[in-house]
């Protein structure tokens, strides 16, 4: 039995149109996939640069607050007072020799600060600071104990 030329070709078109629609469909969900562990992968790598930098940052402010006690002989009242003040430290002749070593700059410089003037962690928030222990903690949740 012979089948008509426009019904064979009807039946392959319809075929092809079912098949092409479901072929874009699972294209645009494997693209979807795809786009969301890109931007899954990007956000983690961004927590884990603010993080590093964090982790340098609250090093740096402990450090600062030892220098702030060897050159004042008390701890800072607040972190404001660290970024607002100098420091300067000379010493000569050191061994003998005629030279002069000077240790100048404020003792804490180039962070992030909010309006107030308080600095900021990499993740926005201030850093939280204790007068009577010296001690620098991230306001972050979270990270309160870093």
């Amino acid at each position: 039995m012979d089948i008509p030329f426009s019904t064979a070709c009807r039946a392959v078109l319809s075929s092809q149109k079912g098949r092409t629609s479901f072929e874009a469909v699972l294209t645009a969900i494997l693209i979807a996939i795809f786009i969301f562990i890109a931007v899954d992968r990007f956000y983690l790598s961004v927590k884990t640069v603010k993080e590093t930098a964090m982790t340098v940052e609250m090093a740096n402010l402990r450090s600062s607050i030892n220098y702030y006690v060897m050159f004042d002989g008390k701890l800072p009242i607040s972190l404001k007072e660290m970024i607002e003040r100098s420091m300067e430290a000379s010493r000569g002749g050191i061994s003998g020799a005629d030279y002069n070593i000077v240790i100048a700059g404020k003792y804490v410089e180039s962070m992030a600060l909010d309006s107030e003037g308080y600095p900021l962690d990499p993740f926005g928030n201030r850093y939280s600071y204790n007068s009577g222990t010296g001690r620098v903690n991230s306001s972050t949740k979270g990270y309160e104990h870093w």
